[in-house]
């Protein structure tokens, strides 16, 4: 799958999207328990890809997940220099979820994690201490109004998918981050993660620039530009239902008139006469 890294902006605006932690809730027991648990549970994920059998090296995945464990973003952080390895990285990461949920002393609604992922030629390490719950700077903590907003944004633009007929069949997944002002206004989007499939590389960004206008961002907003960032994962194995065909739907139709002529012919007996009828069916029984 190819891969095109997000610049240090990107990664600062994957931080912007999340609520800042508090140092004491992260250095707590329960909250190291969970990270080591966290960490043994993405070690158990087996993908190593055989372009890259013999190649060793670190990649450090970014990922953040909600009270839930489902598996909200992932970016890569630190490369390999080896892109089948780091795709390698994302996919260990992907297919870890769903994730062991968080312990009830942490408040927060999602998680930043960076962990460290190590191959050595035919196997992948993940140190047992390695996993990095991030704590923000407080400038990057943004109001439940901001954090309600960009859910709206997201399930906005969800609604604007449309899948590539050209592409029916295959399954990708792509990231893209996107800017709006205050006005809802599209001002840039890019790539976070490509699908390495074309048609549904050039959906993602579609159905991003689909969605303008945006909803507003809050009034409280501090910064007059927002980033967002959204994953996509692509289906096209299985092909969802679209509703009858236009020949089931003739058919259908054919049908009911039929039966509506048929039994304007044959009203239904009264229930004496119905009563006859049995009894003559059943003389003798």
């Amino acid at each position: 799958m190819q891969m095109k890294f997000p610049l240090l902006a990107a990664l600062l605006g994957l931080l912007a999207a999340f609520p800042a932690h508090a140092q004491t809730d992260a250095q707590s027991e329960s909250a190291q328990a969970w990270k080591a648990k966290l960490s043994a549970h993405i070690a158990r994920s087996r993908v190593f890809p055989a372009e890259a059998m013999g190649q060793t090296g670190e990649a450090k995945v970014g990922f953040v997940i909600d009270r839930s464990g489902k598996l909200v973003s992932r970016a890569l952080a630190a490369s390999t220099g080896s892109r089948p390895l780091d795709a390698a990285a994302l996919e260990i990461v992907a297919r870890a979820q769903p994730f062991p949920r968080p312990p009830l002393e942490l408040k927060e609604e999602t998680f930043y994690f960076v962990v460290p992922i190590v191959f050595n030629g035919r196997q992948f390490q993940v140190p047992t201490n390695g996993l990095v719950l991030s704590t923000p700077a407080s400038g990057f903590a943004e109001s439940e109004a901001i954090a309600a907003w960009r859910k709206a944004v997201t399930e906005h633009v969800r609604r604007n998918i449309k899948f590539p007929p050209t592409a029916i069949g295959q399954r990708g997944d792509a990231g893209v981050i996107f800017v709006v002002d205050r006005a809802g206004k599209l001002i840039s989007n890019a790539f976070l993660e490509t699908s390495g499939i074309a048609p549904l590389d050039a959906e993602a960004l579609a159905m991003v620039e689909r969605s303008v206008p945006f909803p507003k961002p809050p009034a409280d907003a501090k910064d007059d530009l927002q980033r967002v960032i959204i994953l996509i994962t692509f289906d096209g194995t299985q092909r969802p239902w679209t509703g009858p065909s236009p020949e089931s739907e003739k058919f259908l139709k054919s049908w009911i008139e039929d039966q509506a002529k048929l039994n304007a012919k044959s009203p239904t007996p009264s229930d004496a006469k119905l009563n006859s009828m049995l009894r003559s069916i059943c003389r003798g029984c």
